[in-house]
């Protein structure tokens, strides 16, 4: 390359940066809405819009679940998925705590989870699987 075309580009370079940039943008006119338009915004806009609610955010929790378990689970699973949801176990079992209730139903069912469950271990002059109601 010659000097002459670096000393011509090295001008231009330098015009170009001491140019003015202009401070804001003009901004692109907007088209009126038409008078069907402004009556429908007029319209939605009547009632202040609700925010959505805020979805309240649990603790983490980890268990050990028997095969028997996840063999319920899946089950339940199963059935939600003919309704025609689709549900994460996490959900299957928030859903199940929901539905059940304190009584007998609940007593039998723990103490048949409390059988498999080898942690537990009856204290002294106790069974860990007492058939006394409380």
């Amino acid at each position: 390359m010659s000097s002459k075309t670096k000393s011509d580009r090295a001008s231009s370079l330098l015009a170009a940066i001491q140019r003015k940039v202009p401070d804001a943008p003009t901004p692109a006119p907007e088209p009126e809405p038409s008078a069907a338009a402004a009556s429908h915004q007029a319209r939605s806009h009547r009632g202040a819009p609700k925010p959505p609610p805020k979805a309240s955010r649990g603790s983490g929790a980890q268990f050990w679940l028997h095969d028997e378990d996840r063999r319920l689970l899946r089950e339940l699973s199963a059935w939600l998925a003919g309704q025609g949801v689709r549900a994460t176990d996490s959900l299957v079992i928030r859903a199940a705590l929901r539905a059940v209730k304190t009584g007998n139903g609940l007593l039998e069912a723990y103490r048949q989870a409390s059988q498999l469950d080898g942690r537990l271990r009856p204290r002294k002059g106790e069974s860990a699987h007492s058939s006394e109601a409380i």
